[in-house]
């Protein structure tokens, strides 16, 4: 067995389920379930002040907040089917799960252990480099030949 394999394979899934909710959230389906879930959050709050944001912030703009929230989950969800920048995506997909963690915590019937499931694997999936074993980031780690640029290793390095 080769151990990358499941470390490959398992961002794959995750992008798959980030297009999922992504599609789920579209423009043209207003925006699903997603207002509806935001006044369950502002109901049930975890911390006053994320419950605030909500109401004052997102709410008054709500055709922005939800196209960022249908753009961040199908970036997301092409960078770890892509395999793509997915050190990029890995911190910034547990980043999003822990911002939708911190509203959704106290909303009853919700699940609060999921949340640990959901951000943990994105971490493992930047500190591993899941996209160099199969993936668009095993390309981008070989442009530049053997000696590329300073500021491209840098990129390359925190990105991949």
């Amino acid at each position: 067995m080769v151990t990358g394999w499941p470390v490959a394979i398992f961002p794959i899934v995750f992008g798959v389920l980030y297009l999922d909710m992504a599609l789920q959230k579209a423009l043209w389906k207003n925006y699903g379930w997603l207002e509806g879930w935001l006044r369950q959050e502002i109901a049930h709050p975890t911390f006053g002040w994320y419950t605030a944001f909500l109401r004052d912030v997102v709410f008054p703009h709500f055709e922005v907040f939800g196209m960022l929230t249908f753009a961040t989950e199908m970036a997301l969800g092409v960078a770890f089917v892509s395999g793509t920048l997915t050190g990029f995506a890995g911190v910034a997909g547990a980043l999003w799960q822990l911002n939708i963690a911190a509203g959704a915590f106290s909303v009853p019937g919700e699940w609060y252990w999921v949340w640990p499931l959901l951000i943990l694997p994105q971490l493992v999936f930047a500190a591993s480099g899941a996209g160099r074993i199969l993936g668009g980031d095993a390309a981008l780690r070989r442009i530049g030949g053997d000696t590329p640029p300073r500021a491209w290793l840098l990129v390359r390095r925190v990105m991949t």
